[in-house]
C-alpha cells in the first residue's frame, strides 16, 4: 500500500514534525511519501519526498498536478495534512477516485476544508466534533527523545511560536510577582512585541527569549526544566505537554486540547484570562518541585505514542482500500 502525506507550509513545525514522525514508523509496513515545499524536505531524512510547486488551494492546475503524480505513482490514499493541504485534497477526490485523509492539527473558525473527504482524524476530542467520518487519534510525544527525568535544575520554560493565539503576552503579563527565570522558546511575529513588553514590565533579569532552537536541540531543554508554562488561547495536541511530561516536567496552564485529560484541573487556568493564569502561576509555581509526574507519564506512554496512533491510522487506510476493492 502506497500513501501519500501532504503538507503546505514552507516552515518545518509541528505540523511539518507529526507528519515525518508518523511517515517514518509506518515506513515499516507501507510505502510512505511526502509531498512539500523544496524548503523543508531536508527535515524529512529517510521518507521520500516531492516537491510538486503547488500554491494556491484553489487552482485546478495544481489540483491536476497532484492527480497525475499520484496516479502514476500508483497511490490510492492522499492524506492531507492542515487546512490548506486539505482544500486541495477535496478538489483530488472531486475529480478521481483517488481516497483522501484529512488530519486536523489545529482549531478553525471554518471547517469546511474537512468536509467531503473519505476520512477525518483529529487530534484532539474537540476537532471532531459535527464533522463526518472522524476519528480522534492523539499527538505524541517525540519518539526521538530518551525521555529521561528533567533535573529541574534549569529555567520555568514555555515553548511555541510567538504569535497572539499563544498568549506570550498574557504569560509575560503573568509573571509580575514570580521571582523563577523563564524562558520563552520561539521565534515569530509577536517577537518584538513581546520584548517591547518584558522591558516595560521590568523583567529582562527573569524572562528571556530564545530562538534557534530546533527539534532536535529541545530535549536540552527538556533535560533540566523546572516547568513548562502553556498560556495558549487554543490549541490541538500541543505536543510540547506530551514531550514534558514524557521528561516528567511538571505543566501548568490553559486548559486547551488534550490539556485536561492529563493534567488535573488544579494546575489549569482559563483559556485567554490572564487573571487566571496569573493567579495559577502565583499559586502553583512555589510548589512545582513537589509534584510527581510519574503516574501522568505512565498512563501518557500507553496512548500519546506514535505507535499507538500509527495503528490507528492504518486501520483507517486498510477500511478505505477494503471499502474501494
Amino acid at each position: 500500500m502506497k500513501i501519500a502525506h501532504l503538507v503546505s507550509s514552507k516552515i518545518f513545525a509541528g505540523i511539518e514534525q507529526h507528519v515525518y514522525e508518523l511517515s517514518s514508523f509506518m515506513s515499516e509496513v507501507s510505502n510512505q511519501v511526502i509531498i512539500c515545499d523544496d524548503e523543508i524536505n531536508h527535515h524529512m531524512n529517510g521518507i521520500k519526498t516531492s516537491n510538486l510547486n503547488i500554491g494556491s488551494r484553489y487552482s485546478p492546475l495544481n489540483t491536476y498536478k497532484l492527480i497525475k503524480f499520484l496516479k502514476k505513482n500508483k497511490v490510492p490514499i492522499l492524506h492531507c495534512h492542515g487546512a490548506k493541504a486539505s482544500t486541495i485534497g477535496r478538489g483530488v477526490k472531486i475529480f478521481s477516485n483517488i481516497r483522501v485523509v484529512s488530519t486536523i492539527h489545529g482549531h478553525k473558525k471554518n471547517n469546511s476544508a474537512f468536509t467531503n473527504v473519505d476520512a477525518v482524524i483529529g487530534v484532539n476530542k474537540l476537532l471532531t466534533e459535527n464533522i463526518p467520518n472522524s476519528t480522534y487519534i492523539p499527538n505524541w510525544f517525540n519518539p526521538s527523545h530518551l525521555g529521561h527525568r528533567s533535573s529541574r535544575t534549569g529555567p520555568i520554560i514555555a515553548i511555541g511560536r510567538l504569535e497572539k493565539v499563544k498568549g506570550f503576552d498574557q504569560l509575560v503579563k503573568s509573571w509580575i510577582n514570580i521571582k523563577e527565570y523563564l524562558e520563552i522558546i520561539g521565534s515569530g511575529p509577536e517577537e518584538a512585541k513581546l520584548n517591547q513588553l518584558i522591558q516595560d514590565l521590568n523583567l529582562e533579569d527573569r524572562i528571556q527569549i530564545v530562538k534557534n532552537c530546533d527539534y532536535n536541540t529541545i530535549e536540552n531543554k527538556y533535560k533540566t526544566a523546572s516547568g513548562l508554562i502553556v498560556s495558549s488561547h487554543r490549541e490541538g495536541g500541543p505536543r510540547v505537554v506530551l514531550e514534558a511530561i514524557n521528561h516528567e516536567i511538571p505543566v501548568l496552564g490553559s486548559r486547551v486540547g488534550i490539556i485536561p485529560d492529563l493534567i488535573s484541573k488544579e494546575c489549569l487556568s482559563e483559556p485567554g484570562n490572564q487573571k487566571s493564569l496569573q493567579i495559577l502561576l502565583e499559586e502553583m509555581i512555589p510548589i512545582l518541585p513537589q509534584l510527581n509526574m510519574q503516574g501522568i507519564k505512565a498512563a501518557m506512554i500507553e496512548n500519546y505514542s506514535v505507535k499507538s496512533a500509527a495503528k490507528k491510522t492504518k486501520e483507517i487506510y486498510d477500511a478505505l482500500i477494503k471499502a474501494s476493492s
